[in-house]
């Protein structure tokens, strides 16, 4: 279940970074870290 939520939130990432709303350097941190707490082990390149 980890993996598809965290497909969710890169997708989710990814559009804010489109809009401008965050840096590449900002999602990728958010990424990393919620990967690292919910346990997710799929590896994605944003």
């Amino acid at each position: 279940m980890a993996n598809i939520d965290l497909l969710g939130i890169t997708v989710l990432l990814r559009w804010l970074c489109e809009q401008g709303k965050l840096t590449d350097k900002e999602a990728k941190r958010i990424l990393s870290r919620i990967a690292v707490q919910t346990g997710a082990d799929l590896i994605i390149s944003l």
